[in-house]
């Protein structure tokens, strides 16, 4: 099913595919590190990893991805022999959203609370999460 939503003004030009039912169960920090039993955020009563600190910083996140062997890299275009993932920030540069990409070169995320869906960065650009402002990588 194909989804334009207000809070992403640019669905209306390239509309998200919902791919799963909606749960509770994980967020799309989760989502992107591979995990859908866990709701991941730095403050708050969920998960996080105890050796990283617990504070709403981009660096907190890059730290979190680079424990399952993820490094920054300089663009969201596919790489074949990668597995990518996108960190969105508000323009404040506090950390709003995660995805992962797809070897079609689409991208994969959770909407909160609500479904899994593909997309493209330009869908989630400028809208609700801000933008992408950090890619990162990991050897297939």
């Amino acid at each position: 099913m194909m989804l334009t939503h207000p809070a992403f003004p640019n669905t209306l030009v390239e509309p998200f595919i919902i791919t799963s039912p909606q749960t509770i169960n994980y967020n799309c920090i989760a989502w992107a590190y591979g995990d859908d039993t866990k709701w991941y955020w730095p403050v708050g009563n969920y998960y996080w990893p105890t050796e990283i600190p617990c504070e709403l910083k981009a660096e907190c996140f890059v730290l979190l991805f680079e424990k399952i062997g993820y490094r920054v890299c300089e663009s969201s275009n596919l790489e074949l022999e990668f597995d990518k993932i996108a960190l969105y920030c508000d323009n404040m540069g506090i950390p709003t959203h995660a995805a992962r990409q797809l070897p079609n070169g689409k991208w994969t995320s959770k909407l909160g609370q609500q479904h899994d869906i593909e997309h493209t960065i330009f869908s989630m650009s400028n809208g609700h999460y801000g933008n992408a402002v950090i890619f990162m990588k990991r050897k297939i």
